[in-house]
């Protein structure tokens, strides 16, 4: 069975991040929110000022893997949440280790910068639930995710009233 390394991504690894993220995508039925370029991703993902953490796996210098993550603060917390915003692998490397191994490299990042827990969000049906759950990670069904996109946030940032004129 060949095997994967995993690593911290690099500037170089973009090409095969971007693959994946529209991979990703693509099976949720969102291939229209991928818009960034390789620009985009080096700017936030690797440049002075990141915004977020790329992880992969790579085998025979191929990424087959990604698991992204960035930081949200809670306002009275210590420290970050660590927020696992994607994780990936191809599909025929899947039910091999690989997104254990990703999830396992994220879990020693968030522990070396004192993080008080791991948050991710995901639909309803993802097949990568049995995956989490294997891990440790817990549902909590307490909690109801909200968004607002589309023409819908167009509406409600068009509804700011006007600045009230000071009466005289």
């Amino acid at each position: 069975m060949p095997t994967f390394i995993i690593r911290e991504g690099v500037a170089a690894d973009i090409a095969g991040i971007m693959r994946l993220k529209l991979e990703l995508a693509i099976s949720d039925g969102i291939a229209y929110t991928v818009r960034a370029t390789a620009a985009d991703w080096e700017r936030d993902g690797f440049g002075p000022n990141r915004r977020f953490t790329v992880f992969v796996a790579e085998q025979a210098a191929r990424i087959i893997g990604i698991a992204i993550c960035g930081d949200q603060y809670f306002p009275g917390w210590i420290g970050p949440t660590l927020a696992l915003l994607d994780l990936c692998v191809e599909q025929h490397h899947r039910n091999r280790g690989v997104g254990t191994a990703l999830l396992a490299r994220v879990a020693e990042f968030a522990k070396a910068r004192d993080c008080a827990m791991i948050e991710l969000t995901m639909r309803a049906g993802n097949r990568a639930a049995a995956l989490y759950e294997r891990v440790g990670f817990a549902e909590v069904p307490e909690i109801r995710n909200y968004v607002i996109a589309g023409d819908a946030l167009d509406r409600l940032a068009a509804a700011v009233p006007a600045p009230a004129r000071m009466a005289g």
